[in-house]
């Protein structure tokens, strides 16, 4: 009797210890697809415009009291008339490791993004009642995919009806002429047409701030900006 409870003791160890391991595996594989994931998924979705004789914006955006100065949207408010073709490519916003990827995407007016579930979970995707592009995806499967095209410019909040904690943002633009920082606030804006602008800042916490900024073609411009909290 001794050495059955023995043995069965020791199979139940044995079988705790590999779903330990299988659970760390998961979760470490899942990690490794998140950092992927952050790495391929661009920030930014624009339509090329030719233009002769362009010029530069670079900077850097000095967020205050944030873990980081990343995420800031940079923009032109205004490049001529604002008419421009919406862009044929599709941005995305990927669900990782209960997690929106990115965190924050610029696109010009009339991108279409789409929101795949690329995690291990159900996930629902939709916009608050109170912003410009109002939309509920509805609860959708692992592996599924659903787009939504942006048509209006202002900020757009993502959140998920499963996961409280699921956060993002969608910033609608109304020409290709803007740039989302870096960690470290960096910025750069290419190809905008000679001219004096208005460059502005858009942050999820931080007060909007803005500059008065001239191009000359061929050359490259140095803009930077301060944020601090909202009052």
């Amino acid at each position: 009797m001794r050495n059955l409870c023995l043995t069965v003791l020791a199979f139940l160890a044995l079988f705790l210890l590999a779903t330990d391991l299988r659970a760390q595996d998961g979760s470490q594989n899942m990690q490794e697809k998140l950092q992927k994931t952050m790495q391929n998924l661009k920030r930014e979705i624009r339509s090329d415009v030719a233009v002769d004789n362009s010029g530069m914006i670079i900077g850097k955006v000095k967020c205050s009291r944030t873990r980081h100065s990343g995420d800031t949207v940079v923009y032109i408010e205004k490049v001529g008339d604002n008419d421009y073709d919406p862009p044929t490519e599709h941005g995305v916003v990927d669900q990782v490791n209960l997690i929106f990827v990115p965190h924050v995407i610029a696109v010009q007016k009339g991108t279409t993004i789409d929101f795949p579930n690329s995690d291990l979970v159900r996930h629902n995707v939709f916009s608050t009642p109170d912003c410009c592009n109002q939309f509920n995806l509805g609860t959708y499967d692992i592996g599924a995919s659903k787009p939504i095209t942006f048509n209006e410019s202002c900020e757009i909040p993502l959140l998920c009806n499963v996961h409280a904690e699921m956060s993002a943002y969608v910033v609608v633009l109304d020409n290709p002429y803007f740039g989302v920082t870096e960690k470290d606030g960096s910025f750069r804006i290419e190809n905008v047409p000679s001219g004096a602008y208005r460059l502005k800042t858009w942050h999820e916490k931080l007060r909007s701030v803005e500059q008065e900024v001239k191009v000359e073609g061929g050359k490259t411009v140095e803009v930077n900006f301060l944020m601090k909290k909202r009052k």
